[in-house]
């Protein structure tokens, strides 16, 4: 069965055209994330957002068939690489978000065992019919985990956090834009609505936290 570039069919110009909005803001924050993390030897993501983002996206990049048309597949699987580099960056410093290193040596072998437990709970989530056909459900679970935890982060003061008004806004344009999608396509998903509200009051949070909370000094200009 060939695939189309776009699937029109199922979801209308104006959907598609906020999903590539928030999909394009979310790269942006990604590229961010690396960038500060080469600049400044920090993880902005929390370490653990990167174990269950990683594996979301190995699983609907590679596992799983997104209906949305082969322009989001390809994205998907550009959107895991950048992942990649995030993931390499927490094992690198990941470990400084917290107080104490409580892993030591195995803060790795941990990362890695959460991705390896994450990968096939998406991939039952979505085969046992409890996902959409592009992984909306699952992907706004974890959101409303990934940013309730940098809400948390940004109220502590462990050497290896930072929280930059750069992410935050764009994270939150980038969650907003995708939101406005659920809102058009499942108008009737009621919890995934509720999701999208919860994400959305924490954004905002994390824009005021971060507009108040620089870690480094220099990051102010971020």
């Amino acid at each position: 069965m060939k695939h189309p570039f776009i699937n029109l069919e199922t979801y209308t110009i104006t959907q598609i055209v906020f999903l590539l909005a928030g999909t394009i803001f979310w790269n942006v924050a990604y590229f961010i994330i690396i960038r500060n993390a080469i600049r400044f030897k920090r993880m902005e993501m929390p370490f653990l957002a990167v174990a269950s983002n990683i594996a979301w996206e190995f699983a609907w990049a590679f596992l799983l068939y997104t209906d949305l048309g082969v322009l989001f597949e390809w994205g998907l699987r550009i959107w895991f690489l950048m992942d990649v580099g995030i993931f390499i960056y927490t094992v690198k410093y990941g470990a400084s978000q917290m107080d104490k290193n409580v892993f030591g040596k195995l803060f790795t072998p941990f990362l890695l065992l959460l991705v390896v437990w994450w990968v096939p709970v998406f991939y039952c989530f979505e085969t046992e019919g409890l996902d959409t056909k592009m992984g909306t459900t699952s992907a706004y679970l974890i959101t409303v985990v990934m940013a309730s935890l940098f809400v948390y982060n940004a109220t502590r003061k462990a050497s290896g956090l930072i929280a930059t008004r750069s992410v935050a806004w764009t994270k939150f344009f980038g969650n907003s834009f995708m939101s406005v999608f659920v809102w058009l396509h499942h108008p009737e998903a009621n919890f995934l609505k509720l999701l999208t509200f919860a994400v959305f009051v924490l954004n905002i949070i994390y824009i005021i936290q971060a507009g108040k909370k620089q870690d480094i000094k220099s990051l102010q200009s971020v």
